[in-house]
């Protein structure tokens, strides 16, 4: 595998990227890696080569470099929670477009690249921002998997599943059955939405896991089945719509 540190320098100050990608010419799909709230860490760039490893050159910004908070965060100290809010309420759905979008433009100049179409996943905070970088982004994004997400349906006008008719993707998500940031109820909403929308999804409940479970730190919350199975879903996911190089 190939991997590399890049920091792009933006409106709003330097972004850290990791990107990493099989070894040859390509061109790989892009696949872009979209955190967790927990702060960008060894842990995501493992996961980002896992899908690497699949036939793709897969992209992680960190979201989170305006804030300055950097992973692996201690959720045993008082002052983490509200610094991952203060993170979180700062990060906007058009300020996570900008960063993706200049991740993209930095790799498009690779010939081992190939951004024409792309590939989102990303974790509790980042599933949701894959469904709402899938509406942005429109026909560019082929496909999108959300994996223990918050926040897709809520009672606010800008909730993701209001907003959903710019989707092109197929879509995936992955919800914990006892995660109270994706209720049965919220769920169904979603489920309407998409199915009012056309658009094509799956959507699967993975019995006795808890929010965060994709993530082998979270000791507490940790599912390895439950991961497993998912990770071997954006597996299929990509390979429908992506095409993979080998790697």
């Amino acid at each position: 595998m190939i991997e590399r540190h890049e920091r792009i320098e933006g409106a709003d100050g330097a972004m850290d990227l990791f990107i990493t990608r099989p070894e040859g010419p390509g061109p790989f799909p892009v696949i872009v890696e979209i955190m967790d709230a927990l702060g960008m860490r060894e842990e995501l760039h493992a996961h980002a080569r896992r899908v690497a490893g699949w036939g793709y050159c897969v992209l992680a910004p960190d979201l989170f470099h305006r804030a300055g908070l950097k992973g692996p965060l201690d959720l045993t100290r008082p002052d983490t929670l509200t610094q991952i809010r203060a993170a979180m309420s700062a990060l906007t759905d058009p300020l996570a477009a900008r960063d993706v979008e200049d991740a993209l433009a930095l790799v498009a100049a690779d010939p081992a690249a190939d951004t024409a179409r792309i590939g989102l996943y990303g974790f509790c905070m980042g599933g949701r921002l894959a469904l709402t970088l899938a509406q942005r982004l429109g026909a560019r994004v082929a496909a999108a998997a959300s994996v223990h997400p918050g926040g897709l349906v809520t009672d606010d006008p800008d909730s993701p599943h209001r907003h959903l008719d710019r989707v092109a993707a197929q879509l995936y998500f992955g919800i914990a059955d006892q995660d109270a940031h994706a209720t049965p109820v919220q769920m169904q909403t979603l489920e309407q939405a998409l199915t009012a929308r056309q658009i094509a999804y799956q959507l699967e409940y993975h019995p006795g896991a808890l929010h965060g479970f994709m993530m082998p730190s979270r000791k507490d919350v940790y599912h390895a089945a439950a991961a497993e199975k998912v990770w071997g879903r954006i597996e299929t996911l990509f390979a429908r719509t992506l095409a993979p190089r080998p790697a």
